[in-house]
């Protein structure tokens, strides 16, 4: 459930103008609630991307940051603690501004799930093109593995693969499992 800034909220009580401050308010809750915007500070749409780094945050409380990254507070203080619950959707990886280790986006236009790795550098954790560099926890992320012709013609085979088949199917062989060629 999202946290509406009770300050954008426009004060009906007593109002002359019930009905369009009614119809603000609504399209306020529209906005911030079915258009998924940034949640607001001081009556502006928040920077920030990632969790809030400052003020007291309580229990369950929900942020969206600036990417529309999503957010909950697990645990209430200051800044509290936060679980980032949904992916930012963007069209293009995020170069600038101030990104935590470990934000995740979904890229539209390639269909990865990616990781930050720091210093504006992604780790695909999902999907990919076949081009993508491809990461591991703890491993500088490399670009996948150049392939090369199968010498017999046959389908494009990677050498290290070629190699770890050859000596399984001598070890088969030689156990009788397989008929040697």
């Amino acid at each position: 459930m999202s946290t509406i800034t009770p300050s954008r909220l426009k004060e009906v009580l007593n109002a002359e103008t019930f009905r369009q401050l009614t119809a603000d308010n609504f399209a306020i809750l529209a906005e911030e609630i079915a258009k998924r915007v940034a949640t607001h500070q001081n009556g502006s749409p928040t920077a920030i991307i990632g969790p809030p780094t400052s003020g007291d945050r309580v229990l369950n409380e929900f942020w969206r940051d600036a990417l529309g990254g999503e957010w909950v507070c697990t645990a209430a203080g200051t800044p509290g603690t936060w679980l980032q619950t949904r992916a930012a959707a963007v069209v293009v990886d995020p170069s600038t501004g101030t990104i935590p280790t470990g934000y995740l986006i979904w890229n539209v236009t390639d269909g990865a799930v990616k990781r930050h790795a720091g210093a504006y550098s992604w780790e695909i954790t999902v999907g990919g093109d076949a081009a993508a560099k491809v990461g591991f926890h703890g491993v500088t992320p490399t670009a996948q593995a150049a392939h090369i012709a199968d010498p017999s013609g046959g389908t494009t085979v990677d050498a290290e693969a070629r190699a770890a088949i050859n000596t399984i199917l001598v070890a088969l062989e030689g156990k009788g499992v397989v008929a040697g060629s």
